[in-house]
C-alpha cells in the first residue's frame, strides 16, 4: 500500500468517526432522525472503509505471492544454469585429459607390445624403448599434476630452455609405429640439427601430439606426413602437413573452433585443435590451417624462438 492510498483510508477513517459522533450526539439531543441519518452514513462510511481494506489486504498477499513466485523461478533458473556450466567444465575436464593422455597411452603400449615378443632383440634397443616408456609414464604424470582449467592453464606457462628439433624428432619416432599400422610414414624435414627455443615444454610437446594424432587419424588412406620446420629470424614455423584426404574449405576455417567437428569427424569432442590453439596463442604466436577435399591438410604453427613473457621473468631472477 502507498504513502496516497493511505492518506485516503486515514481520511475516510476521521470522517466516518466524525459523522458518527455527530449522529450519536444528535440522536441524544432534539435532532432525533437527522441525528440517526448522520450516525448509519458514518456507520456505512466505516463498512466501506473495512471492505476496502481487506481488498487491498488480499491484493497485498497476491503481490507477495507473485514476489515468492518469481524468486523461486529465479532460483531455479539460477540453480539449472550453474548445472549447465557446470557439465560443460566437466566435459571440458574430460575432453582436456583424453587429448593429453591418449597418444602418450598409444606410445607407451606399441613399445610394450615390441618388447613382449621376439622382434626386438638387441639388449640397447630394448633399453631405449624401455625409457621411451619411462619417459611417456612420466609424461602422463606431469599430465595429471597439471592445472586442467584451460584458463589457469594458459596463464601458467612454465617456460624453458629446450631444443625444438629433438623435441619434434621424439614426437615423430613415437608415433612412427602406430602410423606404420595405418599405411602412413613419418617425415621430419629442416634444414636445423638443433634448434634453441624458450616454450612450456610440456604444452609443446602435446600440441605436436594431437597435431600427428589427428594428421594420422584423418589421413583417410595411405599416405605420409611431413613435420617441416623453418626458422625465420627470431620466429620459427612448424607445419604439419600430410596428403589425406582433406576437408572442405569452409570447415577448414572452423576447426581451431571448440567442439568443432568436420564431415571426416572419426572420434572425440573436437577439443584436440582447440587447445592447439589456445596453446599457440598462450606463446605469443599465431595458426593457420589450409586444406581442400582430396588434398589434405597443412597446419602452420608460427612461434617466438624467446616469448617476451619469457624474457621478462627472466630479467626478473
Amino acid at each position: 500500500m502507498n504513502l496516497k492510498e493511505k492518506d485516503g483510508i486515514l481520511t475516510v477513517l476521521v470522517c466516518g468517526a466524525f459523522l458518527g459522533s455527530c449522529g450519536l450526539w444528535l440522536t441524544a439531543g432534539t435532532a432525533g432522525i437527522p441525528g440517526l441519518l448522520l450516525e448509519l452514513l458514518g456507520i456505512a462510511s466505516a463498512a466501506v472503509l473495512l471492505r476496502r481494506r481487506k481488498r487491498m489486504q488480499a491484493a497485498e498477499r497476491q503481490d507477495y505471492a507473485a514476489a515468492l513466485e518469481t524468486r523461486e523461478l529465479e532460483y531455479q533458473e539460477a540453480m539449472k544454469n550453474q548445472a549447465v556450466s557446470s557439465r560443460r567444465e566437466l566435459e571440458a575436464f574430460r575432453s582436456t585429459l583424453s587429448h593429453s593422455l591418449r597418444m602418450p597411452v598409444a606410445i607407451i603400449q606399441g613399445y610394450a607390445e615390441l618388447l613382449e615378443g621376439d622382434v626386438i632383440t638387441d639388449p640397447e634397443v630394448r633399453r631405449e624403448y624401455l625409457g621411451k616408456i619411462v619417459q611417456r609414464s612420466q609424461y602422463m604424470t606431469d599430465v595429471m599434476s597439471r592445472q586442467f582449467s584451460t584458463d589457469g592453464l594458459f596463464n601458467q606457462l612454465s617456460y624453458s630452455e629446450i631444443d625444438l628439433m629433438d623435441l619434434v624428432r621424439q614426437a615423430a619416432a613415437d608415433i612412427r609405429t602406430a602410423a606404420a599400422e595405418q599405411g602412413v610414414s613419418v617425415q621430419v624435414v629442416s634444414q636445423e640439427d638443433h634448434l634453441t627455443v624458450q616454450m612450456d615444454s610440456y604444452l609443446m610437446n602435446r600440441v605436436l601430439f594431437n597435431l600427428l594424432e589427428n594428421a594420422v587419424k584423418y589421413m583417410g588412406r595411405p599416405g605420409s606426413v611431413t613435420i617441416r620446420v623453418v626458422r625465420k629470424g627470431e620466429q620459427v614455423d612448424i607445419q604439419v602437413r600430410d596428403d589425406g584426404m582433406g576437408l572442405p574449405e569452409e570447415e577448414t576455417a572452423h576447426i581451431f573452433e571448440a567442439n568443432f567437428q568436420g564431415s571426416n569427424h572419426v572420434r572425440g569432442q573436437g577439443y584436440g585443435l582447440y587447445l592447439v590453439r589456445r596453446t599457440v596463442e598462450a606463446h605469443g604466436g599465431a595458426i593457420s590451417a589450409q586444406s581442400s577435399l582430396g588434398r589434405g591438410m597443412g597446419i602452420t604453427l608460427t612461434l617466438p624462438l624467446r616469448p617476451a613473457a619469457f624474457s621478462v621473468s627472466a630479467s626478473q631472477e
